[in-house]
């Protein structure tokens, strides 16, 4: 059973609120979203030993003050690649891959629920019948269309559409975390290697990248031939195809 709430049912219907709120709410992702922009443009990304050096200055607390900046990143438009190859770099190929998978799919969970609570209100007044024809034909295919995405739409973006659109919870969690993992694991092997140079490193570079693209292919192939409610849709199937 779905622990999605019913679409467009009573108080939880987008578009309905006041406005005074909508407005609220949008402003104060805006204002976030201006903020790491900001940054970005205002500041260098930090360097590999600078992470390392603020990790050090928390001591035993510092893998859990990177883990807990890393999700923030993974938050906002801010890139997540220096993250994720300190995270090899400072912790070794196995424990970086971890933190780093568990940490981008929390961030990009957290960026899901930022946009669906503040911007979805906004959106569906500036285009509501457009959204809703976008969710129709989403409907039945969250999952494949977020695991698709996931390697060539920047986490951020991705993360924020999904919220906006509603894309049901469970499948964007799920495809994110499968999706994400191999891109994670790759960065955390190529800081591992960059910190401590080895082979093993180096071939877990190549297959992790070759899994993003197996899964990637198996993915779109799939969601063609996916109908707008879920399932197969005997008009793309090869057998139809043939015909």
């Amino acid at each position: 059973m779905s622990t999605e709430p019913a679409r467009g049912q009573g108080a939880d219907r987008p578009g309905t609120r006041p406005v005074w709120l909508t407005a609220l709410k949008a402003g104060a992702l805006l204002s976030l979203l201006a903020v790491a922009v900001w940054y970005l443009i205002s500041y260098e990304l930090p360097t590999v030993d600078e992470i390392r050096a603020f990790v050090d200055g928390f001591g035993a607390w510092g893998p859990l003050v990177f883990a807990g900046v890393f999700v923030l990143v993974a938050a906002t438009p801010i890139p997540v690649t220096i993250m994720a190859v300190s995270g090899g770099f400072l912790f070794g190929m196995a424990q970086g891959s971890a933190v780093g998978v568990v940490a981008s799919t929390t961030g990009a969970w957290l960026g899901y629920w930022l946009a669906r609570f503040l911007g979805r209100d906004a959106l569906y007044r500036l285009a509501g019948h457009r959204i809703g024809t976008v969710e129709a034909k989403l409907e039945g295919k969250g999952f494949l269309t977020v695991l698709v995405l996931r390697p060539v739409v920047p986490n951020w973006t991705l993360s924020y559409g999904a919220g906006l659109v509603r894309i049901p919870q469970r499948d964007y969690v799920g495809a994110t975390l499968l999706g994400a993992a191999p891109g994670q694991v790759s960065f955390a092997a190529v800081g591992a290697f960059t910190s401590r140079p080895s082979w093993p490193a180096l071939a877990a570079v190549a297959a992790s990248w070759a899994v993003v693209v197996v899964v990637a292919v198996i993915a779109w192939r799939r969601s063609r031939h996916v109908g707008p409610s879920g399932d197969q849709d005997p008009a793309a199937s090869p057998e139809a195809t043939e015909q």
